[in-house]
């Protein structure tokens, strides 16, 4: 038996009981889902047809699986966390959503549901692949199922070219009986990010560390990935700190 992909570790070790609260809760998730689609135009199904197919590559915890169900889209959702796909489906239940667990890259579970009309792959989850040429393989999966005219929208966090140290390690969130931290090292075509949790339990405060690597990528870089797929690019923009990429089938 393989070990694990260091970011699968991250999460099951630390990170996805976790991650809706680092980002705020559930009902701030719920908000930056929404301001997302509704930034790459995702308002509701495709050309306004309801019932169409979407595929969330890196769903989490199901809030923008939701949102798009809600929106009018049948929604096939992909993570490769056990924990999180839990979550998802307690949110998600009642809505179009169908969790697969199941590893980003492994098309299987969700290619005999093709042709989709739209492919999300958002929340920086493009930077947690092992590879350029893993990126290179998704955006041709997308392509591959999609249909002509069909959406994909990537959203990613754009690295700084160059970062002090003391701005290197920084606070995620703190409560008062939980405190997180985050600590990056930048190697030339990773970062390597280090997550430190500290909480207090049972009378003392107790403290978790877990580290994994994330892809340098850039702007320029996936958008000629994308052409050379098969995708013409309708929106490039910064959004929430980070980068929005919205492209069409050709």
């Amino acid at each position: 038996m393989t070990d694990p992909r260091p970011v699968d570790a991250h999460y099951e070790s630390l990170l996805a009981e976790r991650y809706t609260w680092m980002m705020g809760g559930a009902s701030a998730c719920q908000t930056t889902a929404k301001a997302l689609l509704d930034a790459a135009g995702v308002v509701s199904g495709l050309d306004g047809e309801a019932h169409q197919l979407a595929l969330d590559l890196g769903a989490g915890a199901g809030f923008h699986a939701r949102t798009l169900a809600e929106r009018g889209f049948e929604v096939i959702a992909v993570d490769s966390s056990a924990a999180l796909l839990q979550e998802l489906a307690t949110l998600c239940a009642g809505f179009g959503v169908t969790p697969v667990h199941s590893d980003l890259l492994d098309d299987r579970g969700y290619r005999r549901r093709a042709p989709f009309a739209l492919v999300l792959c958002v929340g920086d989850t493009l930077t947690h692949l092992d590879t350029h040429a893993d990126v290179n393989r998704l955006l041709e999966h997308s392509a591959s199922v999609l249909g002509p005219g069909g959406k994909l929208v990537l959203q990613f966090r754009e690295p700084p070219s160059d970062m002090s140290p003391q701005n290197s390690v920084f606070t995620t969130r703190h409560e008062r009986d939980r405190i997180m931290e985050c600590v990056l090292h930048y190697w030339p075509d990773r970062v390597w990010v280090t997550d430190v949790v500290h909480e207090w339990i049972s009378g003392t405060w107790r403290s978790i560390r877990s580290t994994y690597p994330k892809l340098r990528l850039t702007a320029e870089e996936v958008m000629e990935t994308a052409r050379v797929a098969g995708f013409g690019l309708e929106l490039n923009e910064p959004h929430a700190r980070q980068r929005l990429l919205v492209f069409t089938r050709l």
